[in-house]
């Protein structure tokens, strides 16, 4: 989320996986105990207050332990909601706090599958995050075809225990040569919803609309996040629905005031925020927090 060779065919054996793993989805994905969904029927019901800890949340590890260290009665909030997600690359930092779902971050359904077959995701996660960019080392197929790149990850995951969440990058739109990318006339959100990436949602319990970049832009915004929403929901009614949102937006800066009326704005239609962080922007994010539990 804002981070500024070919993947191997399955072996038989491994796509019979697969395929029971993905039977089991349809049967259980609204079972999961750690990525529940509210029912995608009533987005109405998310309208109303908002409290720390009336909504989901994902932050990067490093962020949730600086600002946990920094205002530890702020993350008690958070943590006390109905799931809080931390993304993590490595292990080590501070331990997190037990209530705390894990989430290791990956790039690609390749790496993904590296990492399963060299016994190397980090242990004790059960949860991964395909974050799929238009990064240097995201292999081409993937670039050019994104949706089957998210069901491979999808479906690796599945196969091998974890639980998917996938937060396609909207930079995608951009990639020269793409199945489907921006034409000229449309906006990059008009192309994500045109290239279908919401219908991803299909794949996962989890899905997250990239929308730090047009937070400012309150129109632009809720168009983003409604449409998306709607679509990711009509492709899995169960899913569970975030939206990024960021005091630091692609190195921008952005008031925490104008976050809150962003949080405030996308509320009906997601269940919960991705927060993108840097350090020095500590000061704002924790403004954000504040003024949002008081809203």
């Amino acid at each position: 989320m804002n981070h500024t060779i070919k993947r191997p065919r399955i072996p038989r054996p491994r796509a019979l996986t697969v395929m029971a793993g993905l039977a089991a989805f349809v049967l259980s994905a609204g079972s999961w105990s750690s990525v529940s969904a509210r029912s995608a029927s009533e987005p109405a019901s998310l309208s109303g207050p908002i409290s720390l800890s009336s909504v989901q949340w994902i932050f990067y590890k490093e962020d949730f332990n600086h600002l946990n260290d920094e205002d530890p009665a702020l993350i008690m909030q958070i943590v006390a909601s109905p799931a809080t997600y931390v993304l993590e690359h490595s292990v080590g930092g501070h331990r997190l706090p037990r209530k705390v779902i894990p989430a290791e971050m990956f790039f690609s359904a390749a790496q993904l599958q590296a990492a399963i077959d060299q016994g190397q995701v980090i242990p004790g996660v059960k949860v991964v995050v395909d974050d799929l960019e238009d990064l240097p080392t995201t292999p081409t197929a993937e670039l050019d075809a994104p949706r089957p790149a998210m069901q491979a990850f999808a479906q690796a995951a599945m196969a091998n225990g974890y639980q998917p969440v996938l937060v396609p990058g909207r930079d995608l739109m951009l990639v020269s040569g793409a199945r489907c990318s921006k034409q000229p006339g449309f906006t990059i959100s008009q192309a994500y919803l045109r290239c279908g990436l919401p219908a991803a949602a299909a794949y996962t319990p989890i899905y997250v609309i990239q929308a730090a970049s047009v937070e400012t832009n309150l129109t632009a915004l809720q168009q983003l996040v409604r449409l998306a929403a709607a679509r990711a929901r009509k492709a899995n009614p169960n899913v569970t629905i975030f939206a990024t949102l960021s005091v630091s937006p692609n190195g921008a800066y952005a008031p925490s005031s104008a976050v809150v009326q962003a949080a405030e704005a996308i509320r009906p239609y997601v269940q919960g925020y991705a927060m993108n962080n840097v350090r020095p922007s500590d000061p704002r994010m924790l403004d954000f927090l504040a003024g949002l539990s008081k809203s």
